[in-house]
């Protein structure tokens, strides 16, 4: 994969040729109209890194859609509203609310909606990505891409590939993106979607004979426990000792009794422990990160469950750590939920909300509460309740006729010039252009 910074899109429009352009930017060419000549708004939001791309689409809009063979990409839709009734090289399906859906990047693609339109999450993937990965998993080049079956993916698989998919969009939009994070990721739903879900190479993924010897087996467990942060994936590891990444992952069981998932995540939880101990002029959050975790109750409680005391005692411990002292208990970073922290933003969205509220609400000082978001969202208080705010208006700007002054107002902007401010500086564009037109920032 070649480097590339994060891009963010979005459309707003009722325009079924914008729809159109919109959709050949971020996935394929089209031929896209409205049914009946029906105008209705059409919404998408989302980030693209490295051929993944992770949308939020919403189409108010009943229409047809069809694109002709060779696309640059899979997508992966998992509906949400509506439905829709899909064909492609003589197979239909009709789409309903729960699905998850694979569209190959081989084949005609047509896509119908249900009247009252369709919304989904949309996951592309770059299709030479994904038959790379297929190719290494089995250790040997593919006659051709990988098609999938033209079905819904099983409810299990799919929400694990929902789950993960969520993870990766929240991981891609952090600053600096914590890459040991995202590829976890990344790989982990192509081995979902790729083992999970039938495909014309099916039985080549589950075929007896990827077979990989013992020693590689040996080299393969020492390079994850070794240096997990540095080979990150089994794909990595596998490329290293020129072996199938699916052989490999049998061999590993095999000797160990583990899936090689486990063995990575013992190994990061092993480093980021000694890390904590004596890892010099590295903030708590950079330790963290840098091991692939954040500071959120679930993993202050694996950590806890491993080493007898949670993670930020073991950093108070580390002598070459900047001001390790005043690192706060995680009992006090588990009193900030962010499920609870956006409820109570939420119920004041149009109130001034001061650094002094959310102290009082969360029972802690004000210095307190700052250290609290630093270590758990690694931003302050007040750049959360902004990004909320921001959120709020976004949404309100793409799905509503609401005048941008009174969004402003409503989101606890104040002012429409303010708001025009953090938009801009946000996404990188105004609100009005936000509403109505393609962006990309």
């Amino acid at each position: 994969m070649h480097v590339q910074q994060l891009k963010t899109y979005g459309l707003h429009s009722d325009e079924p040729e914008q729809v159109s352009e919109f959709i050949e930017k971020i996935y394929a060419g089209n031929a896209f109209r409205a049914q009946h000549a029906v105008r209705r708004d059409v919404n998408m939001v989302g980030v693209e890194w490295r051929g993944i791309g992770i949308y939020d689409v919403d189409y108010e809009m009943p229409f047809h859609f069809h694109s002709e063979d060779g696309r640059p990409n899979y997508l992966f839709l998992s509906c949400e509203r509506g439905g829709a009734r899909y064909l492609s090289s003589g197979a239909s399906l009709t789409c309903q609310v729960g699905d998850l859906i694979p569209i190959s990047s081989l084949g005609d693609s047509t896509c119908i909606t249900a009247p009252e339109g369709f919304g989904h999450l949309s996951v592309i993937l770059d299709a030479h990505d994904l038959n790379d990965f297929v190719s290494r998993w089995v250790g040997r080049p593919l006659p051709g891409p990988i098609q999938f079956e033209l079905q819904p993916v099983s409810p299990a698989v799919a929400a694990q590939w929902n789950c993960a998919a969520d993870c990766l969009r929240r991981a891609m939009a952090l600053s600096p993106m914590p890459d040991i994070a995202v590829r976890m990721l990344y790989e982990h739903m192509l081995r979902l979607i790729v083992c999970g879900h039938r495909h014309n190479f099916s039985d080549l993924i589950h075929a007896d004979d990827l077979v990989v010897s013992e020693e590689h087996a040996r080299s393969a467990v020492f390079m994850i426990e070794s240096d997990p942060t540095r080979w990150k994936t089994l794909g990595t590891v596998a490329h290293a000792l020129g072996c199938s990444i699916g052989g490999l992952e049998r061999a590993i069981g095999r000797l160990t009794g583990s899936a090689s998932k486990q063995l990575f995540l013992d190994a990061r939880m092993r480093g980021v422990h000694r890390a904590l101990l004596h890892e010099a002029n590295l903030t708590f959050v950079a330790i963290l990160r840098a091991y692939g975790f954040d500071a959120s109750s679930k993993f202050v409680v694996a950590y806890r469950r491993r080493f007898g005391e949670p993670p930020s005692a073991t950093y108070r411990k580390n002598p070459g750590a900047p001001n390790p002292g005043a690192f706060l208990p995680d009992s006090e970073v588990e009193l900030i939920a962010q499920v609870t922290l956006d409820h109570f933003i939420d119920q004041r969205l149009g109130d001034p909300i001061k650094l002094k509220d959310l102290a009082e609400h969360f029972g802690l000082s004000e210095q307190a509460t700052i250290g609290v978001f630093k270590a758990r969202f690694s931003k302050t208080p007040m750049q959360y309740v902004i990004e909320r705010r921001l959120e709020h208006a976004r949404h309100r700007l793409c799905h509503t006729g609401n005048s941008i002054l009174s969004i402003a107002i409503e989101c606890g902007f104040g002012s429409q010039s303010y708001l025009t401010t953090r938009v801009k500086r946000h996404y990188g564009v105004t609100p009005r252009r936000l509403r109505t037109s393609v962006k990309r920032g």
